[in-house]
């Protein structure tokens, strides 16, 4: 009981906090960019092969597609020469392929990734902006036949760029969302190798300050 009451302390302080803070500050970014995914290799399990030799691996890869990215980002507390935010990234990449063995035709796939953030963002309000981010959530994989669910760590980077016009800025960034494999894990009758991917976006766009 005791600790239900300091969790719910906690989380009406945070509301406090994120509704009454004079030095509050939000931004919206909206990125346009490319999702690069690193490559991996399926073996199935219980088959006996000669000492040496991997029996029946396939290797996956899925191909470089076009991806969409929006944030949103509170300020908790300004420094002299940076703030602490908290921040929500939500990346979608659409019209991907899955291909194994090489093949030409591939299985379309969707990626989804929600991870909230904290993020340290330096030289607030000077012509170039550098910013630092670390967070974790969810990853979701869609294919025509269903769909997977897992987790996912965010970290990246970027900076922002000064416009004349005082609440806009330019954006450019990379971040990568290291996520449990879009194709399945290490268990059941197929090891995946290795069983966690790295999905590279890279991107720019624009920044509201409000």
């Amino acid at each position: 009981m005791r600790t239900k009451n300091v969790l719910f302390l906690f989380l009406v302080g945070l509301v406090l906090l994120f509704s009454t803070c004079s030095f509050a500050q939000n931004d919206i970014s909206f990125s346009l960019g490319g999702l690069m995914s690193s490559d991996q290799t399926l073996t199935p399990l219980g088959i006996t092969c000669a000492i040496g030799a991997t029996c029946g691996s396939v290797s996956s890869s899925i191909n470089n597609g076009i991806a969409f990215e929006g944030a949103f980002a509170h300020r908790l507390y300004g420094f002299h020469l940076a703030s602490l935010d908290v921040e929500l990234p939500v990346m979608g990449a659409p019209g991907r392929d899955l291909h194994f063995g090489g093949s030409p035709s591939g299985t379309p796939v969707s990626f989804f990734f929600f991870t909230p953030s904290a993020r340290l963002k330096f030289l607030n309000g000077r012509s170039i902006s550098p910013f630092a981010s670390i967070g974790g959530g969810l990853a979701h994989f869609g294919f025509s036949g269903g769909d997977r669910n897992g987790g996912a760590i965010q970290y990246g980077g970027g900076l922002d760029f000064k416009t004349p016009l005082p609440r806009f800025a330019f954006r450019a960034e990379l971040r990568d969302f290291y996520s449990g494999s879009s194709i399945g894990t290490s268990s059941g009758p197929t090891q995946v190798s290795p069983n966690r991917a790295h999905n590279l976006f890279a991107g720019g766009g624009l920044v509201l300050r409000f």
